[in-house]
């Protein structure tokens, strides 16, 4: 009798043991995985970091430092819209990340969601009144509104919070640039370069700002060298191609959004990119399977519906150019290009009258080309 109930008490003492052992298992794993994505970001192996984390953030014991530690190597890829939803998932954890607000905020202005990214930058801000990220993130949302005097006041804020941070020198060049001071913004692009060589986005500005200037050899040039950084950058790839456009080189350009949809098979801007070229080399059907191909991806995106307005209209098929702009409009009906395309497809119609409506629309909403003709004619807006 007594040695059964010594089984039995070793039996239940194990059993304790087994189910205590199981508790702490997944904490045990977690603790695990997370030194070892950390140890892996160290060696700079970023692949091997993300799978760790990965891992990490489907147990059910994931806390909040997993999902940014994950969405920071998600954004790094410039992968934003998944970046956006970890980020959000870590703040739904812990409310008080201000970590986690400013990249969200940077994440969102990337995707050009400026009422989105004015409200995570301002919970950063209330959350930590020294973050120069989130403050440079307040920049650009003023910036996109127009309101530029607003958003130099927070870009200097910005320098001023952290005068070695380099983000709020690259937000300041895209305030300059919007500003019309090109040299502005070139100086303030060099500068965040000179803070930070691996800033990215500031490579694919001083690209950006040589091709605006017809300069493509120093765009190519200084976008080479962010490659060099980051040999995976979808931005920098983008331009690139942009440049090679510009050059006339439109081989090399598609090779680049080639890549870049080997890379991210979402990007939907080089689906549109791609539609443009091979619509300039009168390959309508190619040109209107990329475009079609953008508003699959992102049906609330109008460019994919004024890439395949302008092929159709070109190709001649007038009637579903038509209805390709109007699907944009009913997108954004602020969007004054659109309505110079609707303009241009008006006159090869023949239509004097809609073709004049359509540029007033434009010209209200301050298209410098639908004014300048409508002046031409006598015409007010």
């Amino acid at each position: 009798m007594k040695q059964t109930l010594y089984i039995s008490a070793l039996f239940l003492s194990l059993l304790s043991s087994v189910i205590a052992y199981a508790q702490d298992e997944p904490d045990t794993l977690y603790t695990s995985l997370m030194a070892k994505g950390r140890n892996a970001e160290q060696l700079k192996l970023p692949d091997l970091a993300q799978g760790y984390y990965e891992n990490a953030v489907a147990l059910p014991s994931a806390g909040a430092d997993a999902y940014i530690a994950l969405a920071k190597l998600v954004e790094k890829k410039e992968m934003y819209r998944r970046a956006v939803d970890l980020f959000r998932q870590a703040v739904s954890l812990d409310a008080n990340s201000a970590v986690a607000y400013e990249h969200l905020a940077y994440c969102l202005t990337e995707l050009e969601d400026f009422d989105g990214a004015e409200q995570a930058a301002q919970k950063a801000i209330e959350l930590n009144p020294k973050s120069a990220s989130a403050m440079a993130s307040m920049a650009l949302v003023f910036n996109s509104r127009g309101s530029h005097t607003n958003a130099l006041t927070w870009a200097k804020r910005a320098q001023e919070t952290d005068p070695k941070d380099d983000r709020p020198y690259n937000v300041a060049g895209i305030i300059a640039y919007n500003r019309g001071n090109d040299a502005d913004a070139i100086s303030y692009f060099k500068k965040a370069l000179a803070q930070n060589p691996d800033n990215i986005d500031s490579y694919a500005n001083l690209g950006t700002m040589f091709c605006l200037r017809n300069n493509y050899e120093s765009a190519l040039i200084q976008l080479r060298k962010g490659l060099q950084k980051e040999p995976k950058s979808v931005k920098l790839y983008y331009c690139m191609g942009w440049a090679y456009m510009l050059k006339g080189e439109k081989q090399k350009a598609i090779s680049c959004y080639e890549t870049i949809i080997d890379m991210d098979s979402l990007y939907v801007k080089a689906y549109n990119r791609l539609g443009e070229i091979y619509n300039s080399k009168a390959d309508y059907d190619r040109a209107i399977a990329y475009h079609k191909k953008a508003t699959r991806i992102a049906p609330d995106d109008p460019n994919g519906f004024k890439g395949m307005g302008k092929t159709y209209s070109d190709k001649g098929d007038y009637p579903k150019a038509l209805h390709a702009y109007q699907k944009a409009v009913l997108i954004n009906a602020k969007d004054h290009e659109t309505y110079c395309l609707m303009a241009e497809l008006y006159q090869r119609q023949g239509n004097a009258q809609r073709e004049l409506n359509s540029y007033k629309k434009a010209a209200k909403l301050g298209n410098k080309k639908a004014q300048q003709w409508l002046v031409k004619k006598g015409a007010t807006w």
